[in-house]
């Protein structure tokens, strides 16, 4: 998606970009571009063709929360600079693109916040916390809660996902 497409379609469905830490980390710049270059060209395509178009976003917007469970009118509490800011900001910006492209040019756009989703299929080897608790357990291991152990987090299995997802529609 870092490239334009010139392609006739109707629905644009922006998947686009790796949710693990370990792999976003590995190529912080590829992350942002994928997010930001990715979702200008997606909604380029969406402008030129008169496609309607969906982000998928995640909960890493709202950074660091300090309230919990966050809701719509809750904004975050974020660091622009830190590790996981390619990411994070990089979801933020494209979530601000799709916003700008509807309010300017009439773009239909669907985003879809995405929390810890799980199930069939996941890498095993992601950091994610589900595939590290599930790792463990196959080890026989303990399942490993970072300190201070005071961490909330909301898991969707994926079927629950697809069906049953809430988007910001406009």
């Amino acid at each position: 998606v870092t490239e334009p497409l010139l392609i006739e379609v109707d629905q644009i469905y922006h998947l686009a970009c790796p949710a693990s830490p370990i792999f976003y980390k590995y190529n912080p710049v590829k992350t942002i571009k994928t997010n930001v270059i990715g979702t200008l060209n997606m909604l380029g395509l969406a402008k030129r063709v008169g496609a309607r178009i969906l982000l998928t976003s995640t909960s890493e917007v709202y950074g660091d929360p300090l309230v919990h469970p966050q809701d719509e009118s809750y904004w975050g509490n974020v660091n622009p600079i830190g590790v996981r800011s390619c990411y994070d900001e990089g979801k933020r910006v494209a979530e601000t693109l799709m916003f700008d492209y509807h309010r300017q040019h009439g773009i239909e756009i669907r985003i879809a916040r995405i929390f810890n989703t799980y199930g069939p299929r996941m890498n095993i080897d992601d950091g994610r916390v589900v595939s590290n608790f599930i790792a463990q357990a196959i080890r026989g291991e303990p399942l490993t809660v970072q300190a201070p152990g005071t961490q909330t987090r909301s898991f969707c299995y994926v079927s629950d996902m697809v069906c049953k997802s809430c988007f910001l529609a406009y």
